[in-house]
């Protein structure tokens, strides 16, 4: 066998904020590690995505970061990583009941890329950190229960060149019409780009009005166009984002936050035993805020849901992503600079896969 999964984090529950600090002690190559997170609901309330738990995911060695994301950002990655499809998730939204998310982080093209991995016998002391905010998420969790796994190659494979590093550059609130400029590292190639745009209650492809990304002072521009020409153009091939719950829907108005943040369309169905004629509606979706009501308080449904960027992050992909010979290399370059035009009150973020050599 030349492939094993290494649980290098047993189960462990935090009930209160914190970050967790893991010796990455493998020296086996890496292929992806899995994060397992559990929140235990407190509540009927669902405050956010259990994902938003996880504030920060990092992979450092000594100073030097090779992976930074927040949860979000991550697991939105990792559906790209999975050409449009998440991990075994389990969103169970009850008071009482436990929900899971499975995030992945990526080092290679594919599990077990036999030409990208991370190699911890490259490094000196690689660690795993993981900010936990205990309340902030899942329907006010009373513990959130973190579980690492990491999948390994059982030798070193023969054509191991380097891995990717995907880390956020930045964060800003934008506005209509406003434009934000950022300088991108032209340290290592890119593979892509990617940029978050969330507010509640909008559609992401609402909170942005156009990308450019030029070099050189606009010498060449490498793409200059509104959200919609990235969605459709660039990332067709991808599915809908899909997702199940198991929630319990109220009299009056109430919220279930969901990752597909555009173009939402949702169904529900009765999650009880006996026969009723409770009926239940939902509609909006808007930036990951699905409305939802019942004709009868406290009734049990499952809800399923689909439309599009998952968590509001759009990917401006570089080349071909399984032909390294096709990213994007900037290191010859004298600049590049992201312009991106908000089109409402939303907070942007800014991160990137990149290439790093051993």
């Amino acid at each position: 066998m030349k492939y094993r999964v290494n649980k290098f984090y047993a189960e462990t529950a935090h009930t209160a904020d914190t970050t967790v600090v893991i010796p990455i002690d493998i020296t086996d190559v890496i292929s992806q590690i899995i994060l397992e997170v559990q929140g235990l609901n407190a509540t009927t309330t669902h405050l956010a995505p259990l994902t938003r738990a996880i504030t920060k995911i990092d992979v450092i060695d000594g100073s030097d970061v090779l992976f930074s994301l927040d949860g979000e950002e991550a697991e939105a990655l990792d559906w790209y990583h999975n050409k449009g499809a998440f991990r075994a998730n389990y969103n169970y939204q009850l008071n009482g009941g436990t929900c899971k998310r499975f995030i992945g982080l990526n080092f290679g093209r594919y599990l077990y890329d036999p030409l990208y991995a991370l190699d911890p016998k490259q490094f000196k002391n690689l660690q795993l950190r993981v900010t936990i905010d205990v309340g902030v998420a899942a329907n006010t969790a009373a513990n959130v229960k973190l579980t690492c796994r990491a999948c390994i190659f059982e030798s070193v494979p023969a054509g191991l060149r380097g891995f990717i590093m995907s880390k956020e550059f930045k964060q800003w609130t934008m506005a209509s019409a406003a434009h934000n400029y950022t300088d991108l590292p032209l340290d290592y190639p890119y593979r892509a780009l990617f940029f978050r745009a969330m507010l509640a209650g909008t559609e992401a492809n609402q909170c942005v009005s156009n990308l450019k990304l030029s070099e050189d002072q606009d010498k060449r521009i490498v793409f200059d166009d509104d959200p919609w020409g990235l969605q459709s153009v660039l990332l067709p091939h991808l599915p809908k984002v899909k997702e199940n719950y198991f929630f319990v829907f109220s009299d009056s108005n109430s919220y279930l936050y969901i990752a597909p943040s555009s173009g939402v369309v949702g169904s529900a169905t009765k999650w009880w035993a006996s026969a009723s004629t409770v009926a239940g509606s939902l509609w909006d979706g808007d930036g990951g805020r699905l409305m939802t009501i019942a004709s009868s308080a406290g009734k049990n449904f499952m809800v399923h849901v689909e439309g599009y960027l998952p968590h509001g992050v759009f990917m401006l992909p570089f080349g071909n992503q399984d032909d390294p010979e096709d990213w994007y290399d900037v290191r010859g370059l004298g600049s590049l600079k992201a312009d991106i035009t908000g089109g409402d009150a939303a907070q942007g973020y800014l991160f990137a896969q990149q290439i790093r050599s051993y």
